[in-house]
């Protein structure tokens, strides 16, 4: 595969593991003119998101058996096709009962059959020795892709009129991207990845060897305490707007440069990963989300804080990134073999993305019970908790690998 091919490949992936979101999480952009298109009330719309996230971490499992079975390509188009035509469903602007159907379809399609194989095909792209830039990569270029897609939507809808139709519109425009995606993929794709359906079948005994390697817990326990984490960081915004009075605008502008602080991150943990050892960097990174979110736990906020406010946002969503970018190169580095790559993602995955079905729902249950300042701090330092199981998990990793080399 020549430099040119590898690099579309490359693209195609972050694009790939980019779009497959967009329809699920339209209302992350659109909330109030979504609900007013559809008519709905705004326990139907959490009601739908729930929907996505219930099947999604049920389908990481069979979507990690799948990955070890066929190939990326096969997998990815499939993935981005059955979305894109789910897409143009969802347009019609369906009943609450088809749009059920429709978020349970775009979960089968995002962790049932896009995501281990993404995973695996872009292991299959990295040596062995660059696994940490190899992810950092694919989490930037993601990043890249959501930054620059939500400014085109939103121009498009503000074009639009902003209005139902726009809305519409809006969706129609995103399934025809996927669409041709989907084509690119299937053209490009194949290139340097699909001698990996030549690989052995994963057969139960397979499943479970993978089942007995503590490394596989220990991963799923750091991603765990990772998206935790990422949960935390949705409530900067808030927090900066009602703790330390920043108002609307200035609360916004926290949020706004939060979202362009995560590809570099992700990109520049992953050559530091690769330099100075994964396990390492990552053990780094843990200890760095677990302080951050501890101190803001801690230490009351306030207007003459505000420094302390910008400087811990920016180190915590550089963190939390980092380690995006880089526990998935803990599999090579724990000598998970390639062949069953995609079912270690599954099983890692179920247990991994838990927090997708209980943050949104217990940090907004705790801003509740504990208005004001009080209420974020409780927050934080649960976050901070699980944070501190990521410390663990990323510590006895580091421990394992030091011994594997000695």
């Amino acid at each position: 595969m020549s430099g040119v091919e590898k690099w579309l490949t490359m693209s195609l992936l972050c694009l790939s593991g980019s779009v497959i979101f967009w329809l699920p999480l339209f209302s992350d952009i659109f909330y109030i003119p979504m609900q007013n298109a559809f008519g709905f009330t705004k326990t139907q719309m959490g009601l739908l998101l729930s929907t996505f996230g219930a099947v999604s971490l049920i389908a990481y499992f069979p979507g990690g058996w799948l990955a070890d079975r066929f190939s990326p390509r096969k997998l990815i188009t499939t993935a981005l096709v059955i979305t894109a035509l789910a897409g143009f469903v969802f347009s019609t602007l369906p009943s609450f009962e088809i749009c059920l159907i429709l978020f349970g379809i775009w979960g089968i399609t995002s962790a049932g059959i896009l995501w281990s194989a993404m995973i695996k095909a872009t292991r299959c792209w990295g040596s062995s020795e660059d696994q940490g830039k190899t992810y950092g990569i694919l989490e930037g270029g993601r990043n890249i892709s959501e930054v620059i897609s939500t400014t085109v939507l939103l121009t498009i809808f503000a074009y639009s009129g902003g209005d139902d139709k726009a809305v519409s519109e809006n969706i129609i425009w995103i399934s025809s991207y996927t669409l041709v995606l989907a084509f690119l993929v299937w053209r490009v794709m194949k290139v340097g990845i699909s001698n990996h359906e030549k690989q052995p079948k994963v057969t139960i005994t397979e499943i479970k060897y993978i089942l007995k390697l503590p490394i596989i817990w220990l991963i799923a326990l750091i991603i765990m305490a990772t998206n935790t984490a990422m949960w935390g960081t949705i409530f900067f915004t808030p927090y900066a707007t009602e703790v330390f009075e920043l108002g609307e605008v200035g609360g916004g502008a926290i949020g706004v440069g939060k979202y362009w602080v995560t590809p570099f991150a992700a990109i520049a943990a992953g050559f530091f990963a690769d330099k100075i050892g994964p396990a390492k960097a990552i053990l780094g990174f843990c200890i760095i989300m677990t302080s951050g979110f501890l101190m803001f736990g801690l230490v009351p906020g306030s207007q003459a804080l505000l420094p302390f406010l910008i400087i811990n946002v920016a180190a915590l969503t550089a963190a939390v990134y980092a380690l995006r970018g880089t526990y998935f190169s803990l599999l090579e580095q724990g000598s998970v073999p390639l062949a069953v790559t995609g079912t270690a993602t599954g099983i890692i995955s179920v247990i991994a993305y838990t927090p997708d079905i209980f943050m949104p729902t217990l940090g907004g249950v705790i801003l509740d019970a504990y208005p004001g300042a009080s209420g974020y701090q409780y927050l934080f330092l649960f976050v901070s908790f699980f944070s501190l199981i990521g410390v663990s998990a990323a510590y006895f990793i580091y421990q394992k690998i030091q011994r594997m080399k000695n």
